[in-house]
């Protein structure tokens, strides 16, 4: 297909002032909603975004003896909210000297990982020495959900066997019907984090946190993992900005 030279120089001035937009801090928005902006500010940057978020642990921050400061092996899956996190968490494998695999199950629930070998498939595919599991935002309203999903919650932990773990709880924008107690009770304290409990700025879809916030959420995680988790590794805070995607899988919607 033929264009005009024209039709180029606004393709051109198109794709210019949509880069310099990825980078202007204000945003624009049109009929009430923001224009999302493109990803070039995180490939040329590196995704360094700067932290503004509310903690419950980052004054606690003093690391406890007994951090296993060797290599590890990070497993980082579970449903779409992990698409931002796992940017950072990429920046703190690299920094301590971490390997990471990730792996969003677009619109999972604990019934999807609870009732298929997806989990146990990626164990075994990447041998992981740590899990982060990211589940329970696409079950904040179903009723009667301790009943209904407490069978889905054991057998996710069947799968996981003695692997070193945490669940990150969902990052909750409303209460929920007990998707929080359900985890609470069935992982104990000191392997779930308790998302609910952060401040987020968001997407306009009310519920994923933006990257400034995602990113944050994984400085409280590393915080929690190094201070208050069961197993406790070495994640401190990255130093410089690093470049590179995240090893990442993606796995589309489960049709039943």
């Amino acid at each position: 297909m033929k264009y005009s030279y024209h039709t180029i120089i606004i393709i051109l001035a198109a794709t210019v002032l949509l880069a310099v937009y990825s980078f202007a801090k204000p945003t624009v928005n049109i009929g009430g909603e923001p224009v999302k902006k493109s990803d070039i500010y995180m490939f040329m940057m590196g995704d360094s975004i700067p932290v503004t978020i509310d903690s419950v642990y980052t004054s606690e921050y003093t690391p406890r003896t007994g951090v296993d400061s060797s290599s590890q092996k990070i497993l980082l899956i579970g449903d779409s909210m992990l698409e931002q996190f796992r940017w950072r968490l990429r920046d703190y494998c690299k920094e301590n000297g971490h390997e990471m695999a990730s792996v969003i199950w677009y619109s999972s629930q604990t019934e999807w990982y609870g009732t298929t070998d997806t989990l146990k498939y990626f164990i075994e595919k990447e041998k992981p020495t740590y899990i982060m599991l990211i589940l329970g935002a696409n079950e904040l309203f179903v009723s009667d959900i301790i009943k209904k999903r407490t069978p889905y919650v054991k057998h996710i932990l069947e799968q996981i066997d003695t692997i070193p773990f945490i669940w990150i709880g969902p990052p909750n924008w409303k209460p929920d019907t007990g998707i929080n107690e359900m985890i609470l009770d069935n992982v104990g304290s000191r392997r779930y984090f308790p998302s609910k409990d952060l401040t987020y700025k968001r997407f306009p879809d009310g519920a994923h946190p933006r990257p400034e916030s995602a990113f944050a959420w994984m400085d409280s995680v590393a915080v929690y993992v190094m201070t208050k988790s069961r197993y406790p590794i070495l994640l401190n805070p990255p130093t410089q900005k690093y470049t590179g995607s995240p090893n990442s899988t993606i796995l589309q919607p489960w049709k039943k």
